[in-house]
């Protein structure tokens, strides 16, 4: 009898402390997206962003942020709140990074005025004078709309 207890609380102890297959990365990946389908947005991690193909016009991809200020137009339909990001300017390739997340959420017309403001600065600022990484570092931490403000600013000086 006794035998025949130990056997059965063995068989229970194995069977309840069996290892839990965890799921696929695939199924991770589908529920995470049908919790977000469930809040009315999207989530895209920076992988897999970087491994979406982003359409030609959105990106000059033979330009070197350090010596050129990147092409980049805006993308969305109607007037969004990209101008509202910070700019990161650490390095160049953050700062054409952050380019995109902006242009991603403005509209062309949005995404003009920062273009122009940022290719006034690059030719009239004097921190660009010593290479446009300078001027990245000095704009780190701006928002779209205070690197417009801060070249219409410098246009109105340099006009009086």
């Amino acid at each position: 009898m006794k035998k025949t207890i130990c056997i059965l609380s063995v068989a229970f102890l194995a069977i309840g402390c069996g290892t839990d297959e965890q799921p696929p990365p695939e199924e991770t990946t589908q529920a995470a997206q049908e919790e977000s389908a469930d809040d009315q947005r999207e989530i895209v991690r920076r992988d897999e962003r970087q491994q979406e193909e982003e359409p030609e016009s959105l990106r000059d991809r033979d330009a070197d942020p350090e010596k050129k200020i990147p092409r980049i137009d805006g993308s969305a339909d109607e007037e969004g709140y990209g101008l509202t990001m910070v700019v990161d300017g650490s390095s160049p390739e953050a700062f054409q990074e952050s380019l995109e997340l902006i242009a991603m959420d403005t509209s062309k017309d949005q995404y003009r005025q920062l273009d122009s403001a940022l290719r006034f600065l690059g030719t009239y600022d004097t921190a660009a004078w010593k290479g446009l990484p300078n001027l990245y570092k000095t704009l780190d931490g701006m928002t779209g709309e205070e690197i417009i403000e801060r070249a219409a600013n410098m246009r109105e000086e340099r006009s009086n």
